[in-house]
This record gives C-alpha cells, structure tokens and sequence, in this order.
C-alpha cells in the first residue's frame, strides 16, 4: 500500500460527499464518503502518517455522528485514539478511547436487551479491548465476561433450533472470550462442546474450523493456533479477529 492508495480512497470519498444532499439517499452517500475516509484512514495508518491519518478519522467520525451511525463514530474514535497514542498525546489517546470503551459496551446492553446477542457480545469484546488499552483490567474482564455470557445464551437457543454448527461456532467464541481473560477450564469445557457437537453431527464447515481454533487455543497448542487463524481469519470480522489476537497473547 503506497501513499498513491492512500490518495484514491481519499478522492474517492470527496467524491462522495459531493453527491450528498438532505435527501435520503444523501444520507447513503454521507455513510460511504465516512466509511471511505475510514479506509483512508487505515491506509495512511499503516504508512505511519499518523496526523493524515487523524484527519481522515475525524472527518469519518463528524460524518457518523452527523447520520447518528453510533458504533461506527466509536470506531473512528478508537482510531483516533490510536493515532494520538503514536503521536505522543495521551491525554487525546485515553479520552476517545474512554469514549469508545464506554459507546461499544452501552451499545452492547442494548443489543443485548433486544436479543441481538451475537452482536452484543462482539460489542462488549469491542469495549473488553478498548478498556484493556486504557490499562483498565476490571472492565477488560466484565466486558469479555459479557461477551461469553450473550454467545453461549445464543448457543443453547440454536441447539433448541437444532441448529448445531452456528451453535458450535457460538460455543467456540464464547470459549475463545473465556480464554481472552484467563477463564482457562471455562473456555475448554465450551471448546469441547463445541468439537462433540461437530463431531456428533458430522459438520465439517467453516463452523468446525472456529471450534478447531478454538480447541488449539483453549489446549494452548500455539503453532496449530496460528495456522489455523492465519488460515481462516479472512472470513472474521474486525472484532472477532481482536478475540482471537488476544487468545494467542495469553499463549505466549
């Protein structure tokens, strides 16, 4: 990634914005120009041109607050934040990260509440990690807890449904959430449902795979941990990649 991309996806989002109007589809139109300067973002990020970087943030961030995107402006927040950890401000870094921690868990309770529980608990995995990076461990650990708590809720209410592989899969993060806070017999009790319940109906798609990692993970088998995550981590989310990044930490 050159400096050249950084500038297209740049471009990309002006032209966006150009197109906004008070209609709705304006609206649409400010969601992709903010979710471009995003990437924009990302990319001058990974060239280490921090300040470029918080500039295309904070403008994605104006623009998700403008149309009330509540978890994307907590994500640029978090982005920001990051920037000004580099740059040496910590007084920036630790407010946007604060404001980020607190948005992902208050957004996650609602989830919660609406029965929206795969999404809740990745939320609360949002806010476990958005805490720990504010060195804020009894948060860290209540949000992961949390997190477990919705994806095993929703695992037993698939195997009502007969719904065995998402169940698995919802078994294994729950386990990989466990694990992320050092709840070690825990996490392997859920990886070993997980990998009964594959076994037991003879799935062998990508919801085995998340039960695979999460057996290596919660046996502490670090190198078959990494190659399976390496080879299947292109089909996680965000979040989820942040959960299984802090599982690997606690290998090391």
């Amino acid at each position: 990634m050159s400096e050249k991309d950084c500038e297209a996806l740049l471009s990309k989002a002006r032209s966006y914005e150009s197109q906004a109007t008070g209609t709705v589809a304006g609206q649409e139109y400010i969601e992709k120009a903010a979710d471009k300067l995003r990437e924009a973002g990302d990319c001058y990020f990974k060239l280490k041109n921090y300040e470029k970087a918080l500039n295309c943030y904070t403008e994605a961030y104006k623009h998700h607050k403008k149309i009330n995107y509540t978890v994307s402006a907590a994500m640029d927040s978090e982005r920001m934040a990051r920037c000004y950890q580099n740059l040496g401000k910590k007084v920036e870094f630790e407010k946007l990260m604060q404001e980020a921690a607190a948005t992902y868990a208050d957004q996650g309770e609602k989830m919660s509440m609406a029965g929206n529980l795969v999404s809740a608990a990745l939320l609360y995995s949002d806010s476990a990690m958005a805490y720990k990076a504010l060195s804020n461990y009894d948060s860290f650990k209540n949000c992961f807890e949390l997190a477990a708590q919705n994806y095993s809720e929703y695992a037993e209410i698939l195997l009502e449904e007969r719904d065995y592989g998402y169940a698995a899969a919802n078994l294994s993060w729950a386990a990989m959430c466990s694990f992320a806070i050092s709840n070690f017999d825990d996490a392997a009790k859920k990886a070993d449902r997980a990998l009964e319940l594959c076994s037991k109906n003879n799935i062998k798609d990508e919801n085995y795979d998340v039960a695979a990692l999460s057996k290596a993970i919660c046996s502490r088998d670090s190198s078959k941990s990494r190659q399976l995550f390496d080879r299947i981590k292109d089909n996680f989310s965000e979040s989820e990649i942040k959960i299984v990044n802090q599982c690997l930490e606690n290998l090391r």
